[in-house]
């Protein structure tokens, strides 16, 4: 276990404790100290002054003691920043080993999407399928790693697309194909932060074949003006029979899902764009390069098959800013559903099962919104209505106010299994505890069985919050309701040298959410800029609960709840170079002064918890981290940092 190091004295800061409702700190024994003499430091200071620099990697060098870096990767391919011209917005090209961890280091990550057969850790078949991969979206490209191995995580491949600007990535189940996005500067609430170039003009959805994962191949492109996708997500319906005969031979279907951050409402009809709903016919496997270009034209079709965007009337006011949106199969009820983060139109589950027969282009009747989260009463009645279970009786004033906290809906990710104190249905049976029963089926305990789907607000300034991580229970999910809430842990600090009741955002989105994910017994992982990535455990959300009548009423949901159940504070991790380094800016090349984003380390956009226990953190100068918390261990998969392993041979 390596201990917090590199610490200017007064950064070290005694742990408050907690009220139930801002979470709590599950690793702290004593006081400030264990029993291995490490102490509590709050990483998150606001203020620059002569004390703290937030371009001073090496004071951001902190982690708490239960977490530990794995591996890391500057994602430098083969020492080149481009590919020759010819590959240019066209084909990737191979990257080579002896350029991992050396300069230059491109910089400019954000998203990371990683799939694989991790249950079988990720054995390679003899077909040549199965395997693990990471692929990262770095405005002009996007890298792919085999994360087979999370110790020794090996680059295989970039695409470059100097028209890029790709802040999203999405792969297939197969790893055979890629969907990334290409966003025009859409509005005031999602700028490009530091960038006017020419490049970010495009707003295109493109698709690249990534069979052979050293030699990636754009095949198709797609414009969607003015603004392009900010996020998509894409599924394969092998249970959808479409009427039309030259597509009901089709074992399987492709549909796509694309968030538009512009609704737009057609006379007579319903929304337009918000989230859109593609069809694409024959699948992506008629669009394989080997075919000659007359058979490459005629099946690269996609059709808008539907398209969603919250009714006014079901609102609190605000803006209707379609972000980010997930797709996930409930694991109840079966229903294959987008969760959709709409800003101040918060939550919004919308279940697109069973597409129609006829295309719905302006989503007319389909897909539908079957809940929603808001803190506001959303209707006159009923579950949303002023004393209905599905909100947090808060006025639309209150709901609206970025400085308590609220509003701006961002990111929103589903657990994908149900959770029972603590434990899921991949935890062996002999260790489930008495009160989850036989399972999610059984008569007496069933209930106990949850699904929660977490959200998050994004702010590129708040003088008065950083924002909560909402917990929402889905296990209805069209009975949404709160049980926990959390945000970063400890006092924030004023010019004056006053101290503040929680942190806040000076600027830059500096510490605000962004992006995260979740785990399988209950951790989840949320990715805070400059504040590092933390982990934060839900798992125990509903024996935690203090109900009004002493027993669980979610038929009631909020209005039940006399206290919300506490979430745990796991641990953090600031990537801030390898930790093998004390001169990584210099010895790896980072750029420091031209970046999209922010020239700072940390500055973490997205992370994916990889089931065998890693967090892959993208950080949006240095590059990606693999690190692993002590609670995520899982015996069966035992990749030790190979790093100390050969610094302790030294």
């Amino acid at each position: 276990m390596f201990g917090i190091r590199n610490v200017p004295p007064l950064l070290v800061v005694a742990l408050m404790v907690l009220a139930p409702l801002s979470g709590c700190l599950s690793f702290i024994t004593g006081e400030d100290s264990d029993d291995e003499g490490w102490t509590w430091v709050d990483p998150v200071i606001e203020i620059e002054d002569a004390n703290h620099s937030h371009n001073d990697m090496l004071a951001h060098r902190l982690a708490t003691p239960n977490a530990k870096l794995i591996d890391y990767h500057n994602l430098n391919c083969d020492g080149e920043v481009k590919p020759p011209a010819e590959l240019d917005n066209t084909a990737g090209r191979p990257c080579y080993p002896e350029w991992k961890n050396v300069g230059p280091t491109p910089g400019d990550n954000s998203e990371i999407a990683i799939e694989g057969n991790f249950d079988e850790d990720c054995e390679i078949y003899a077909d040549g399928s199965g395997g693990c991969y990471a692929y990262v979206s770095s405005y002009n490209q996007f890298e792919i790693l085999d994360i087979s191995n999370p110790n020794d995580i090996q680059m295989l491949s970039t695409y470059y697309a100097e028209i890029a600007r790709i802040i999203d990535i999405k792969v297939t189940s197969d790893n055979n194909w890629v969907l990334v996005n290409h966003e025009l500067t859409n509005s005031e609430l999602d700028p490009i932060p530091n960038d006017d170039d020419a490049n970010s003009g495009m707003n295109r959805l493109d698709v690249i074949y990534v069979g052979d994962k050293t030699s990636p191949i754009k095949v198709a492109e797609w414009n969607n003006p003015p603004a392009g996708f900010h996020n998509q997500d894409l599924h394969v319906y092998c249970d959808w029979e479409p009427a039309n005969p030259l597509w009901s031979g089709e074992e399987c279907h492709l549909f796509l899902f694309g968030a538009d951050p512009y609704p737009e409402v057609v006379a007579g009809g319903g929304p337009v764009k918000g989230t859109q709903v593609f069809y694409v016919p024959l699948g992506f496997e008629s669009w394989i390069p080997n075919q000659n270009d007359e058979e490459q034209n005629s099946s690269r079709e996609i059709l808008r098959w539907g398209a969603y965007t919250p009714e006014s009337s079901t609102t609190c006011g605000g803006s209707v800013f379609n972000h980010d949106h997930v797709f996930f199969i409930h694991p109840l009820t079966k229903q294959k559903l987008i969760i959709a983060s709409y800003w101040d139109a918060g939550l919004r589950i919308v279940d697109v099962s069973e597409p129609p027969d006829v295309a719905d282009p302006n989503g007319i009747a389909w897909p539908q919104e079957i809940g929603r989260w808001m803190g506001c009463a959303s209707d006159d009645s009923g579950w949303y209505g002023p004393e209905g279970g599905g909100h947090a009786d808060m006025s639309s004033d209150e709901w609206l106010d970025a400085a308590q906290g609220n509003g701006n809906i961002h990111y929103a990710v589903p657990f994908d299994n149900l959770i029972c104190n603590g434990i899921s249905e991949y935890d062996p049976v002999a260790e489930w505890p008495k009160e989850c029963g036989s399972g999610p089926s059984d008569v007496t305990y069933g209930e106990n069985w949850r699904h929660y789907t977490l959200i998050s607000p994004e702010y590129g300034s708040n003088d008065n919050h950083t924002g909560y991580i909402w917990t929402i229970d889905t296990t209805d999910p069209s009975k949404p309701f709160l049980v926990s809430k959390w945000r970063l842990p400890g006092e924030g600090m004023k010019a004056n040298g006053s101290s503040h009741p929680q942190h806040w955002i000076p600027g830059g989105y500096i510490y605000s959410p962004h992006n995260g994910d979740t785990g399988t017994s209950g951790h989840a992982y949320w990715a805070h800029y400059h504040a590092g990535s933390w982990t934060t455990d839900h798992g125990q959300a509903w024996d935690e609960l203090v109900w009004e009548n002493g027993y669980p009423e979610p038929d009631r949901g909020f209005r039940a709840i006399v206290e919300l159940a506490p979430t745990h504070t796991v641990g953090y991790y600031l990537p801030s170079g390898p930790e093998w380094l004390d001169n990584a800016s210099a010895a790896m090349g980072y750029d420091m002064a031209d970046c999209w984003a922010s020239c700072m380390i940390p500055f973490d956009w997205g992370l994916q918890y990889d089931p065998r226990g890693f967090v892959y953190i993208s950080d949006m100068v240095s590059g990606i981290y693999v690190v692993q918390f002590d609670e995520d261990y899982d015996p069966r998969y035992h990749y030790p940092a190979l790093w100390q392993v050969e610094a302790s041979d030294d």
